[in-house]
């Protein structure tokens, strides 16, 4: 009898003890801080707050200049897609011309002809070369707008840890509810993204200036030879 009492008894004390623990993991982490919980924080105390708040709104806004980059480079890849195309239709007047011009075998219009057809080609040559290097432009920019994506939710990480540690320190007890390590991880993770993306458009970026290079060299050859301006 006693033996089953107390076993009884055991049983209780481990159902109470699994209750427990299921309560506590249940709760989920978080890493926000309500913004009435902050109404309650001395002025004092806010100033770091308040200097995240500021890098925050400065990213959000470089977000916003990079869409617009994005979108004006595809518009720049428009006008370099058009100008190949102008540059071929007039290659194939150039090449019709020397054809007819080698049918009159006259020396002073096939050297003519000849020199127009040669300028059409190195004129095709750099304006193909400026599509590649538009296209590279784009390609950097979206790279580029990811990673100021990546930036602002490193800012966002940075406020949250500024609002929580202001939190903590005005001895508020919903403080306690919160975990240090969870913003920290946050923090950590969204500089380690922002990082790898860097890399990404660092990467790119070079790329895109060797591009740059070859289609800049190409138009100084086209200009040097007298082309450039032709319509």
């Amino acid at each position: 009898m006693i033996q089953s009492s107390w076993r009884r008894v055991l049983a209780g004390f481990l159902g109470a003890g699994l209750l427990v623990l299921g309560g506590c993991s249940s709760g989920r982490a978080s890493t926000k801080v309500e913004e009435d919980w902050l109404a309650r924080v001395p002025e004092a105390q806010m100033e770091e707050v308040r200097k995240a708040r500021l890098v925050q709104d400065k990213a959000r806004d470089e977000v916003a200049r990079a869409e617009v980059a994005v979108k004006d480079g595809k518009q720049a890849v428009e006008v370099a897609r058009a100008r190949v195309d102008a540059t071929e239709a007039r290659m194939k007047t150039d090449e019709a011309a020397l054809k007819a011009a080698r049918e009159t075998a006259r020396a002073a219009d096939i050297s003519r002809a000849e020199a127009a057809v040669r300028e059409s080609d190195l004129e095709l040559t750099a304006a193909q070369a400026e599509v590649d290097f538009r296209e590279r432009a784009v390609k950097t920019r979206e790279a580029l707008q990811e990673m100021r994506d990546r930036e602002l939710a490193v800012a966002d990480a940075e406020l949250a840890q500024a609002e929580y540690l202001a939190l903590l320190r005005s001895g508020d007890v919903r403080a306690r509810e919160l975990s240090a390590a969870d913003f920290s991880d946050a923090l950590q993770k969204a500089r380690s993204e922002a990082w790898e993306t860097q890399q990404q458009v660092d990467a790119l970026l070079q790329q895109q200036r060797q591009s740059q290079a070859r289609w800049r060299q190409l138009d100084a050859q086209l200009r040097a030879y007298g082309g450039g301006g032709r319509q």
